[in-house]
């Protein structure tokens, strides 16, 4: 395999700083800066019910990103979603659509680093040896204390996981088609339902079962040293997630 065997999938939705196209467009050249040529797959999601308010800030943001599509960018395919139909839905929309073996999952507001290697051969290698399904790129230097127990050890410079997250990974389409949609509830954030799957099959009654794991050959992109290869723009800015934590974690409209 080798780097042409990657689409970029880039969802994007409506945040508090639209119309202003200034986190995607940061989000875009971090990953043009590890991936150049590679073709993005846009899904630029509709309005929830209740954000209609942001409708035109909302409508002059999809507006001006593609102008940029068709202006600017090299290779982004955008999707306009007209209803409300979120990470899973978005996926299940535009999954047929990519003619690579693997995809590359990229949140609007949570780029890769730009200064900071990452070596795609290696982690080429994993899927062309069918040693992953999926690679994590991990936002924090290393990993937290208080997910350890999600954590089996290194191998290579891959760190053995339960823990699933949406942040940047890379994935092979079949994995995603044939495993983590048809897990996922309809119109939904996909971590949200497909993390407990994961955890149940790999960690039952709260013990490892290699079995489980190797259902999903789950890893987390490990080098020695700096472990962090993606980062957080924080597009939501404390906003509500809209889902049916919102209270606990203190989200607001």
């Amino acid at each position: 395999m080798n780097k042409r065997d990657i689409t970029i999938v880039l969802a994007t939705s409506v945040i508090p700083d639209h119309p202003n196209t200034t986190m995607i467009e940061q989000t875009i050249s971090d990953i043009r800066v590890h991936l150049p040529d590679n073709e993005i797959i846009m899904q630029i999601d509709g309005l929830r019910s209740e954000q209609q308010n942001r409708k035109k800030d909302y409508d002059e943001y999809k507006n001006r990103i593609l102008w940029k599509c068709l202006h600017e960018y090299k290779n982004i395919v955008p999707f306009v979603f007209k209803q409300h139909s979120h990470q899973t839905n978005m996926m299940r929309e535009t999954i047929n659509e990519i003619k690579t073996p693997l995809l590359l999952y990229i949140e609007g507001d949570a780029p890769l680093t730009p200064d900071i290697q990452i070596d795609w051969e290696k982690c080429l290698d994993m899927f062309e040896y069918k040693k992953a399904n999926t690679i994590r790129f991990h936002f924090e230097s290393r990993i937290p204390k208080e997910h350890e127990h999600l954590m089996f050890g290194i191998e290579d410079g891959f760190m053995k996981t339960a823990q699933w997250s949406q942040r940047p990974h890379l994935s092979t389409k079949s994995y995603y088609k044939d495993i983590v949609l048809p897990s996922c509830k309809d119109i939904f954030f996909i971590e949200d339902t497909f993390h407990g799957k994961l955890q149940d099959e790999i960690l039952p009654y709260d013990k490892y079962s290699e079995d489980g794991w190797q259902q999903h050959k789950l890893w987390i992109y490990h080098p020695e040293g700096n472990i962090k290869r993606s980062y957080h723009l924080d597009g939501r800015q404390g906003t509500r997630k809209f889902t049916s934590d919102d209270d606990t974690w203190g989200y607001k409209e």
